[in-house]
């Protein structure tokens, strides 16, 4: 993409959170105007990183993937002794809580007995991790743009859109409430702007103390850790990953079998801070997946490459997953 389009780009995504597209050709527009747009946004995504943190609220929501409508129950607040808690209840299908005590997260799935719980001081499978801290740790491979804003629920909010730098990821808008800096709205979309997940606060009460429902949660019985004793030895097959966007960092590998088919397979985990990325390398087998490939909300790729079957699953454009199964290599680093 050259430089002139970028920039048209980044002038119109100023203004998609109210739908009103700048008046003046994007020409006249200056870098400066893109400068003072970027400084806001990371002022307001620092300050909804701090909400997510700090408020004491009563919420619900909706998520939305495709086809997929999940309503939920979103509690969040702080004890006298600064000890963070907040719990997520999913109100459609099973039974699903997830109850997060500091740095220490369950999941319950009732009546079935899969419970576990996770050391982890964020709530997975609701907004990214990096959402709960600043904006500095994504700079170099996002940019934060603020715009005009609109009513969410009932309440003005600041309009954020988050951008790739290098077009391999997802882009995001945010709207974050004036008042309070909560996040009210988020759309995950792919670089061509097609919306795959939606979550949207449909009632939101910030409280001066820690909601009741949440204030006799620490005795509450938790599952046991997650753990697999067949999954704690180092990867087996010799190859690795020989590509990987700017920014994701191998976060662990190991060698396990896989839960559905048994099938042994090295397993490695990346993150940009935001996005995380799966690879799973196994033996080629007449039992393996045939090629398969999806974009959505969860992308993934299953594809044959030297012999070896390659899986590639993660919140990622399609190319992106494509790009990294098509360089799996021997070397010990990551190829340019």
């Amino acid at each position: 993409m050259t430089t002139i389009k970028w920039f048209i780009l980044t002038l119109v995504w100023l203004f998609a959170g109210s739908n009103v597209l700048a008046q003046e050709p994007a020409e006249q527009a200056t870098s400066d105007s893109v400068e003072r747009a970027e400084n806001a946004g990371m002022i307001w995504f620092d300050r909804m990183s701090e909400a997510l943190r700090s408020l004491n609220f009563e919420a619900t929501l909706v998520q939305t993937q495709g086809d997929r409508i999940q309503p939920m129950l979103w509690m969040h607040g702080r004890h006298t002794d600064d000890l963070e808690v907040e719990l997520l209840i999913h109100l459609n299908g099973a039974d699903i809580r997830i109850l997060r005590l500091g740095d220490h997260t369950s999941y319950y799935f009732q009546p079935t007995d899969n419970s576990y719980s996770l050391q982890s001081d964020v709530t997975y499978g609701l907004l990214p991790v990096a959402f709960y801290e600043k904006f500095e740790q994504l700079q170099p491979y996002y940019q934060v743009l603020a715009g005009r804003g609109m009513r969410v629920t009932g309440r003005d909010t600041q309009y954020l859109r988050l951008v790739s730098r290098d077009n391999s990821r997802y882009h995001y808008s945010l709207w974050v409430d004036r008042e309070s800096g909560m996040l009210m709205k988020m759309q995950m979309m792919t670089p061509q702007g097609d919306v795959l997940e939606q979550i949207q606060l449909t009632s939101f009460q910030q409280r001066a103390d820690l909601p009741v429902s949440l204030s006799d949660l620490r005795g509450v019985q938790r599952p046991p850790r997650l753990h697999d004793s067949r999954q704690v030895s180092s990867a087996q097959m010799g190859l690795i990953p020989g590509w990987m966007p700017d920014g994701f960092e191998l976060q662990r590998s190991n060698h396990r079998y896989l839960y559905e088919t048994q099938v042994a397979a090295d397993y490695f985990l990346y993150s940009d801070g935001l996005t995380d990325v799966s690879v799973y390398l196994s033996e080629q087998s007449e039992q393996g997946l045939p090629p398969l490939a999806f974009e959505g909300p969860e992308s993934f790729i299953n594809t044959v490459v030297n012999g070896h079957s390659v899986t590639v699953v993660g919140k990622l454009p399609l190319e992106t997953l494509r790009r990294i199964a098509e360089n799996i290599s021997t070397r010990t680093t990551p190829v340019n």
